[in-house]
Formats: structure tokens, sequence, C-alpha cells
């Protein structure tokens, strides 16, 4: 049993390239925080493949890297991007996921190691299973690929394309039935039919389950026609299904201001606040509960600056999204500062980024940049101003070819997920060992080292150039003598006994 928690937690802290046990710990505590449905099933495949990967491996050596639970663990949570699927299905779908892992990839995995191979899987098996997975689910009838495609068009505002979408789905549950209308009634109120959205989130009010998105468009669609008391009913509902609804808070504020009651208003503009931080409609409406004074001042250009520098799909950033990257911060810290000073920059880029490209702003690229810079900023290469530079062009190719991915594979009912991550990484270690055979050092980090910290890995570095340094001085002292033939890279001589912190 501790074996099996010891890998499945360094798995965890794979997901931020640390293998480290308390980072592990830190990012599944962040992941309760946003979702404990997600975290419970994301938990049970991490414990599910340490366990048969534990079993069908014939020594530890590749289990403590972590990078067979991580792939259990990511296949458990891609189930959060799909909430109308039904819970037995997800179940079925991450055990038989992660027995095809074990089964195809522990051998492989196995051999690199043997062979002392300088690339590393990661989480390609990850996104192999998640799309065996939904390939499998669309063939059995369980989930319709319409459905995804509607969300992703009407995310990207393309409503018409939408509604085509959404008409065209065959859904089996009630959950699914919930999903499609929202997203129907959303992209019909955005278009202006009032009557059409109200129709479509109506259709929610039969079904068996609810859906929050479904109820707080219906809340909007009243009150912009007047219904106020019909308005609240509706964004009760939504927030009786989900506290941290940002945007029924509001609505609920808003009908109270108009009921003439803004002490009540104020207190839902606040909550409002407090689930979505930066909310500007939310400060809006608590400026307009006040008489006057620096408060209201504040409130007001609070609001503006929100309004004017986010996005919409920004404000409605969640507390509980907020808390779930504060702690992966924390584990990130535990690990090495230099790394959390990487996934600061990588953040700070992508932010500067949306400016050029809206793309930059998705969180699912966000992800695949900051992961990407955690894996080549101090652990599979060395961090300097060259590795830098590559970084920063991998991360523009990833902006570029994100978007025709992304199309590519929805017409097939498949994501990008972290396929882009995973292609970059090793497309970086092709090249830079393409690099070392023209002559050139070494700026790979053996995969042995995968459990150090960069800091670590800075010291061994330095400690192989004074090996490197004393063999030269050797070669200079008896010219005669035959010379110790040795390659420019980073093994370290036999006779250095280096102990690697596995911490």
């Amino acid at each position: 049993m501790k074996r099996l928690l010891d890998h499945t937690l360094r798995g965890y802290g794979q997901m931020l390239v640390a293998n480290n046990r308390i980072t592990g710990a830190c990012v599944l505590v962040g992941m309760f925080v946003l979702s404990v449905e997600m975290a419970l099933m994301s938990l049970g495949g991490a414990l599910l493949i340490s366990a048969l990967a534990l079993w069908r491996a014939q020594n530890d050596s590749v289990l403590k890297t972590g990078l067979f639970s991580v792939n259990g663990a990511l296949l458990g949570a891609l189930w959060y991007l799909f909430p109308q699927v039904p819970l037995w299905a997800q179940a079925l779908a991450t055990a038989l996921g992660c027995a095809g892992m074990v089964f195809f990839f522990v051998p492989v995995a196995e051999r690199m190691h043997e062979d002392k191979s300088p690339y590393v899987l990661f989480s390609l098996p990850y996104v192999v299973a998640a799309w065996a997975a939904l390939t499998a689910l669309i063939f059995f009838g369980v989930h319709d690929a319409e459905l995804t495609r509607g969300w992703r068009a009407l995310l990207a505002n393309r409503f018409e394309k939408a509604e085509k979408h959404f008409l065209n789905t065959e859904v089996s549950t009630d959950m699914a039935e919930a999903y499609r209308c929202a997203g129907l009634g959303w992209s019909l109120y955005r278009r202006g039919d009032q009557t059409g959205a109200q129709t479509a989130f109506s259709r929610v009010l039969s079904l068996k389950i609810g859906v929050a998105d479904a109820y707080d468009g219906l809340g909007w669609s009243r009150f912009r026609q007047g219904r106020y008391d019909d308005a609240v009913l509706a964004f009760r509902r939504a927030v009786a299904l989900d506290s941290f609804f940002a945007d029924s808070w509001d609505g609920l504020g808003w009908c109270e201001l108009q009921a003439g009651h803004p002490e009540e208003a104020r207190r839902h503009f606040t909550t409002a606040a407090l689930c979505a931080p930066l909310f500007a409609d939310a400060f809006s409406g608590f400026a307009a509960t006040l008489s006057g004074g620096k408060a209201e001042a504040y409130a007001k250009a609070w609001s503006g600056f929100l309004s004017s520098h986010l996005s919409l799909t920004a404000q409605f950033t969640s507390t509980r999204v907020l808390l779930c990257w504060l702690w992966f911060f924390i584990g990130l810290l535990f690990h090495s500062r230099t790394s959390a000073l990487v996934a600061l920059v990588a953040v700070l880029v992508c932010m500067l980024g949306s400016a050029w490209r809206p793309v930059f702003g998705d969180p699912a690229f966000a992800m695949n940049v900051v992961v990407l810079a955690l894996a080549l900023g101090g652990h599979y290469l060395r961090l300097n101003v060259k590795t830098v530079m590559w970084m920063l062009m991998m991360t523009l190719l990833l902006a570029l070819a994100w978007e025709p991915l992304s199309e590519a594979l929805l017409r097939v009912a498949l994501l990008p997920l972290c396929l882009p991550f995973n292609l970059a990484l090793l497309g970086s270690l092709s090249f830079f060992g393409w690099l070392h055979r023209r002559g050139l050092s070494d700026e790979r980090i053996p995969v042995d080292w995968a459990s150090c910290t960069p800091a670590d890995i800075r010291c061994f570095c330095a400690q192989k150039e004074v090996a490197d340094g004393c063999w030269e001085r050797l070669k200079k002292a008896e010219p005669g003598q035959p010379q110790p033939k040795t390659a420019r890279s980073l093994q370290l001589p036999a006779k250095v006994d280096l102990k690697v912190n596995a911490e």
C-alpha cells in the first residue's frame, strides 16, 4: 500500500513535471477544491493504473518516475470536460483505459529505460487512451460528438454553426439533453431571439436533472422581458445547483435592485464577486447600490478596468479555479522555486499573448504552454538563454498550430488535450540531440535525473564540468598515454558519485 500511494502521489506531481510526493499531494488537494467528483474519478484512475503497473512491471525503476500514475490521473480527470457522459460510462472507460495503457505501454517504457533512451512518453498514453475511450462511447451511442462541437462553436461565438450542431445532437440521457438545451438556448439568447431561447431553456424544467447554465439563461431571458419574479425563481434554481455560479448571483442582485431592495441586492452582488473576483458586472451592480462616496467610485473604476482588459470568459473565472491554481503553485514551490518562477513567467506570456491571439486565453492551450515550460525549463533541458529562446519559439509554433489542430480533431469528435505538449517535448529532445551529434554541447538532461529539482541538476552539471576539466588536464599532462574517449554530453564519469534526492 505504501508503494502504491508513493507512485500515485508522484504521478500527481508529474502533472507539473515534478516527481515529488508533496507536490502531488498539493495538486490532489487543488483538484478536490475545483471539483470533488473530478478528483475522486482521477484518484481512482491513478490508483488503478499504479496497482496494475506494479503487477505488470518487472521492477519499480520505471514506476518511481510517476509517469504511469499521471496518465491514469489525467484519464480520470478527463470527464470534467464531458459532464454529460453518464457516471457508469466514465468509470468503465477509465478502468479499461488504465488497463490498456498498462498492457501496451509498460513494456515500451521498460525497454526505453533499459536502452537509456533520451526520450520520454510522458502523457502520450493518456492521449491515446482518451481518444480511444471517446471514440468507443460515440460508437456505442453513449456520447454524441455533435454536442461537443456545438459547445465549442458557441464558445467561439459561431452561433449559427452551434445551433446546427445542437439541433443535430442525438441524446440518450437527461443530462445530455439538459446540456443540449442549455447550449441551444444561449446561442439563441446571444442572437437576440428571446422567444426561442426561453423555449430551449424551459425544456430543462421538464427533465429530472437540471443544469445551472440553463436556469441561468432562462433567468436572464425573463429579466430582459421585465418578468423579474420569474427571473428570480430561475436564478435561485441555478445557485441551488451550483452555489459558485456568479452570473446567477449577479442576476439576483439586479432583480432585487429593480424591486427597490438595495441592501438585498448588495448582498447578492457581494456573493457574486466572492464567487468570481474578476466579474466586472458584479462590481458595477455593487456600485449601483451605493449612494455616492469613494466606495462607489472605486467599485465603478474597478468594474471599468476589468471589463476593458478581460474577456467575458476570463471574468467568469471561479474562485474555485483560482484556489486550485494556488494549490498547484504551492506544490511547485515545495519542489523548486525555479520551477515556480518558470510557471509564473509562462502564465505571464499567455496573458500578454492573449492581446495578440485569442488562443492564448484558452485554458487548455495555456496549460500546454505552462507544462511545456516546466518540462524544458530545467527538467529535460538545461535552463539557459539558448533553451529559453527555444521555448519561446515553440510557444509561438503551438499558438499558430492550435486552432488548425483543434478544428481537424473536432471533425472526428476529438480534442487536442495535451498532445501539443508531448509533441513539442519529443521534438525538442530530438532537435537538441541532433545538435549534439553535430558536435555542439548537449543541453539535454538524462531521463535518469527526472526526480531531481532544477537546482540539483545545476549542481550536477557544475560538478560534471569540473570533472571534464580534470580529464582535460590529464590529457595535457600525459600526452604519450592513450587518451580516454569522452563524449560532450551530460552523462557523468563513472567515478563521480552523486546522490539524487528523489523527494
